[in-house]
Formats: structure tokens, sequence, C-alpha cells
């Protein structure tokens, strides 16, 4: 599943990518076997729902990063007037809304929800008390957000209801910070995460605290320093992984030597940082995937990850997290059809048979899954020798 050859660093010292531990790797695909009633009816062909459901409870966002897939050329999304007149849909998903959604998910098998999408999750006024009902319907919940409105008294609900939440910190230094969000606030994020974790050991919680920076050239230099900061706030994990630019975007593609440089930074600064307590992720099956000539494209023909639909504030639902926002990939509304009406629909299924994976977002969240399941149904390693 990863790149097998040895690349050679800016000092000389061979990288060779490793293979993750699979019992502690909190992203590997293979947690997917665990729900192997699902896997046995998508196996057998049948229709199968959301195990993870991802949402935006806003399309709004007070931060607009120089690469976010969403700001950056899917149009504005900032909440002042000029930015709704260039998006019309910015929108905020009412609390009552969720609640009725979230009845029916439940009845439909969804164990997970993750608050993310193409705007920050805590401009939603109501996000706690999203939580509060997720964890209600005995549903886990998590929170990827930028980590600015992070405040005391939601960071209480956060250690008391979430599974985990991840901060996308992006940089090593204040300047830095705001050279990419656009926005000054990286010492008070850093306190944010630093009140969250003193927040956990206050109640108890075992909620699994992450920061992440995305490797791109403003921030290269500043892996390790970046590692040091957040291990000082006393949260659970670090996670470098690599800025990958979708199709539609208007930057170029970093080159491999950049790719090469970011990856020895990483595994640098996991050598020096990580401890028992604090791990240091480097995302290595997506630094492999933007090391291959073909960006992995060839590891699998077909997008068989058709069950991790987002749903946007305005009440869409989208393919994937990498084609919110775009009308050709939207399988319904849900202002005026249930969601079990959607996923059923003919809609969905046009939909999923548009889909090329070489023009997909390369080595997307759904990236890996796909590799797996792939190599399920078109198995060329003798696989009655088990």
């Amino acid at each position: 599943m990863f790149v097998s050859e040895s690349f050679s660093s800016r000092q000389g010292t061979q990288l060779t990518m490793h293979q993750p531990d699979l019992k502690t790797d909190v992203f590997s695909p293979l947690k997917l076997f665990t729900h192997m009633d699902v896997m046995y009816d998508w196996w057998q062909g049948k229709n199968v729902y959301p195990i993870t459901m991802e949402l935006s409870p806003s399309t709004i966002c007070n931060h607009f990063c120089t690469w976010c897939m969403h700001g950056g050329y899917f149009g504005s999304h900032k909440g002042d007037d000029k930015s709704k007149k260039a998006n019309p849909d910015a929108s905020i998903m009412p609390l009552s809304f969720y609640r009725t959604l979230l009845d029916e998910l439940v009845t439909l098998g969804t164990k997970s929800m993750i608050f993310s999408g193409s705007g920050e999750p805590f401009v939603n006024p109501n996000l706690m008390e999203f939580v509060e009902y997720t964890a209600h319907k005995g549903v886990d919940s998590a929170i990827i957000t930028h980590g600015g409105l992070l405040t005391p008294e939601k960071a209480r609900v956060v250690a008391r209801h979430c599974t985990w939440i991840r901060i996308s910190l992006n940089a090593g230094t204040p300047e830095t910070r705001e050279k990419i969000h656009k926005v000054n606030d990286f010492e008070k994020v850093l306190g944010n995460l630093a009140n969250l974790a003193e927040e956990k050991r206050r109640q108890g919680s075992k909620v699994q605290i992450g920061a992440q920076i995305s490797v791109e050239p403003t921030n290269l230099a500043e892996v390790e320093e970046a590692t040091r900061r957040v291990r000082e706030t006393g949260i659970d994990y670090f996670q470098i992984k690599p800025v990958i630019l979708h199709p539609k975007s208007s930057s170029e593609f970093y080159d491999r030597d950049f790719y090469l440089d970011a990856l020895y930074r990483a595994r640098a600064a996991r050598q020096m940082y990580e401890t028992e307590t604090f791990r240091v992720f480097v995302k290595e099956d997506q630094f492999a995937g933007v090391l291959a000539p073909d960006l992995e494209r060839s590891a699998y023909r077909k997008c068989y990850a058709t069950f991790f639909p987002v749903i946007e504030a305005n009440k869409k639902v989208y393919y994937c997290s990498q084609t919110r926002g775009q009308e050709e990939f939207c399988l319904g509304d849900l202002s005026t059809q249930s969601f079990r009406e959607i996923w059923e629909g003919e809609r969905r299924k046009q939909v999923m048979a548009s889909i090329n994976v070489d023009e997909c977002q390369p080595i997307c969240r759904c990236h890996p899954i796909n590799k797996v399941l792939w190599t399920l149904r078109h198995p060329n390693n003798n696989p009655n020798f088990v």
C-alpha cells in the first residue's frame, strides 16, 4: 500500500516509506472492517448507509486559508456582505433541522458525526447543542476546526461529549499562521489547546485532542517548531501531512523535491518530539501518494467509497467532502426530501456512475479506503493462499 523505494534526503539519509502500526493508527482504513455487517452488505451489492457522516454546521468561515478548497476556488465563504453576494448559499444550519435529521440518520445506522465542512463549525452559535444532542442519541461526535473560537465554555462541552477534536494550526509562528489563515490568532489557538487539555484532565475525559499542519512552502521550515509548540500545550497528538491541491486549483502542484523535504522534516519532528503521551502522526500514506509517479491513480479505477457523503449547512447532500459545493455532485436537497429518499433515489445513482477517479481530488480522504476495497474486488495475489 505504500511506495517501496527509498529516498535520499537533502542530508543523505535514506528515507523509506513505513507501514503504520495498525493497532494504534487512528487513521487506518482497516477500521472499516470492525463493521463486518455493513461490509458484508457492501460485498453483496446492497445499498449501504453511512457509518460516519460529515456535516457542515456553517458554510461561513472567519478565516481565509490560502489553499482552502472551499474559500479558494469554490467561491468566498466568509461572513461579510461582500462574501454573501459572491456566495448566496452562505448559511447556518438550524438546530431544529439538525435534530430531525439526526433522528433519521440514527434509524439508518449512522454511528458517528464529524462536524467540519466548507465553513468553520464554531461559527454556528448552536454547535455545542449539536454536540450535546448527538451524544444524547448515542452517536459519537468529532470536530475539525481552526481553533480560534474554542472558548473555555465550549471546551467543557467538547471534553464531556466529543470522541476527538482536531485543530488546523498550519504554522509554527504567528507570522506564518497569519500568512496562511489571514488571521493573527496563533498564540490564542495554542492557549485554547492548552485549556482544552486541562479541561480533559479535570473531567477525566477520553476525548482525543489533536492539531495538524498541512505542509506547503510557506510553513515548510516550521514543521519542527510547530510540533514543539503543540506538544507544550499538553494535547494528545500532532498530525503532519502534505497539502494536496485539488485539480480545480489555480496553483501549480508542488514538485517532488518539496515533498521529499517535507517528509524528511516531518520524520525529524517525530523523532525529536514524540513521547509515550504525545504522538506525532506523519501521514506516510499521503506522502507516498504524492511521491508516486501517477499519484497512485492506478491503485483503483472506480470509487467504491460511495457511503461517505457530506451534508452542507444549506441542507444539500454531496457525494463526498471533495465534491461539496459542486452542483454536478449534489445528491439532493434535504429541504424537500428525507435522507433516505436521497440515498435511495435515482439522482444518487447517476452521480455515482459519473465519478471519474482520474478527475477527482488525488489522495483524498477516501483514497486509502478505495485502495482496500478495490483490492478486495480485484484480487491479484493468489487469494486462496492466506
